[in-house]
């Protein structure tokens, strides 16, 4: 059985700890991972290379992940956006698909661990 291509995963999120927990639950073997720590180093980020998945927290320090989807979607229109938040929030989590995020995700620890499945699913779709 042949070996599947690694997932390109751009992940903007400007908590260290979290970027080191996504390391280790998205596998080296299985994910080309790129972090960016706000949403300038995101935009340089995907206006160098395409991303199949994009993990974009909802806050940083320069904006928030939502007012940040469509200038993501103008460079990688085919990238599935993951918008990632603390808050348990239905009015956002509406307003994240309706600007065109593949699904909302509330951050626990439990996320981490499922990261790699919501990954795989999202690109199922």
């Amino acid at each position: 059985m042949g070996s599947r291509a690694r997932i390109s995963v751009l992940l903007v999120e400007d908590n260290l700890d979290h970027c080191d927990l996504c390391r280790e639950y998205l596998p080296a073997e299985e994910f080309d991972l790129v972090v960016a720590h706000s949403g300038a180093e995101c935009l340089a980020n995907i206006k160098k290379r395409p991303f199949q998945v994009v993990l974009l927290d909802y806050l940083l320090p320069d904006t928030n992940g939502l007012d940040l989807m469509p200038r993501v979607h103008e460079f990688q229109p085919n990238a599935r956006v993951l918008l990632v938040s603390v808050v348990a929030d239905p009015d956002l989590s509406y307003r994240a698909l309706r600007s065109g995020a593949t699904d909302y995700i509330v951050k626990s620890y439990g996320y981490f661990k499922e990261l790699k499945d919501i990954i795989w699913e999202c690109l199922e779709d």
